[in-house]
C-alpha cells in the first residue's frame, strides 16, 4: 500500500492526535479512564507517606520475632499469598488463618515451628521514602490483628 506525501502526513497526523488524546485528561476536573486509550496516573496520584500491609509474625520462647517468609504462610507465589494475608483480617478469620498457618509452618519448617510460642497478624505501616532511600525498613507503626497461641508441638506434628 503506498500513501502519497500528504496522505503520510495526515495519517501520522490522526494517529498521533489519537495516541496524545489521553493527556488531556490531566487538565479535567475528574479524569476519565477508557482502554485502549487509557490514562493512568500511576506516578501522578498523590499518596499517603505511610503505607500499609499484613503480614505474619512468629514470637520465640526469648521474645524475638521472626517475620515469616511468605512461602511458609500460604500456597502459590507471593502476590497470592499477599491476598491471603489481606483476607485475613477481614470478617474476623484472623485466628483460622493464623491455625491454618501454623500447621502449615509445622509441616514445611519444623525447626522454626518448635522454637514459636505464638504467632501474630500484624499490620506494619511504613514510611515509603524512608524504606526505599535510606533502607529504614523497621515500620513506622505495628498494630497486631489477630494473636494465635501454638499449640502442643508434639500433637501438631504428630511426632512419636
Amino acid at each position: 500500500m503506498n500513501f502519497s506525501k500528504p496522505q503520510a502526513i495526515l495519517f501520522s497526523a490522526v494517529f498521533l492526535g489519537i495516541v496524545i488524546s489521553p493527556i488531556a485528561q490531566n487538565c479535567a476536573r475528574k479524569p476519565k479512564d477508557s482502554f485502549p486509550l487509557s490514562y493512568y496516573p500511576m506516578f501522578a496520584k498523590k499518596r499517603s507517606e505511610n503505607y500499609g500491609l499484613y503480614y505474619v509474625v512468629g514470637h520465640d520462647t526469648l521474645g524475638n520475632k521472626n517475620r515469616i517468609p511468605y512461602r511458609l504462610v500460604g500456597t502459590g507465589g507471593f502476590n497470592q499469598v499477599r491476598r491471603q494475608i489481606n483476607r485475613g483480617p477481614k470478617k474476623e478469620r484472623g485466628i483460622p488463618f493464623l491455625k491454618k498457618v501454623s500447621q502449615t509452618l509445622a509441616h514445611k519448617d519444623v525447626k522454626l515451628y518448635k522454637k514459636l510460642v505464638h504467632l501474630e497478624l500484624v499490620k506494619g505501616y511504613y514510611h515509603l521514602e524512608n524504606y526505599f532511600l535510606h533502607k529504614d525498613t523497621i515500620p513506622v507503626l505495628e498494630r497486631t490483628i489477630s494473636k494465635y497461641k501454638l499449640k502442643d508441638h508434639e500433637e501438631l506434628l504428630d511426632l512419636p
